[in-house]
């Protein structure tokens, strides 16, 4: 009964190691605690970098939208018809050829 006493009084007053603490045993407790630290400093960091991974996914698919959309309207007014109807070039005095160019061949 006294045995159960002492061991609850140790409990309550924070001394649940009893009071012959040895180095070996506080450097292990050392140990695993800042073991426990970096272990959840790994976790938190993990968390922080996949969420940061997400959000630059959105912004790859936002720009890659973009691109695709900015392509597609270049390859329209880049056709020759486009060209020719722009009335910087029609005040110019430019226009089509009615006939196709010669092809002059080098041998």
């Amino acid at each position: 009964m006294n045995q159960n006493k002492n061991i609850i009084k140790n409990i309550i007053t924070g001394n649940w190691l009893g009071t012959e603490i040895k180095a070996k045993s506080m450097y292990y407790i050392l140990f695993v605690t800042a073991l426990i630290i970096i272990l959840i400093y790994n976790r938190y960091r993990a968390e922080e970098l996949i969420l940061e991974k997400k959000v630059l996914n959105e912004k790859v698919e936002i720009l890659h939208s973009e691109y695709t959309k900015i392509q597609t309207k270049l390859m329209v007014l880049g056709t020759e018809r486009k060209v020719a109807s722009d009335s910087t070039i029609i005040n110019m005095g430019l226009r089509l050829p009615e006939k196709p160019l010669k092809v002059i061949v080098i041998k």
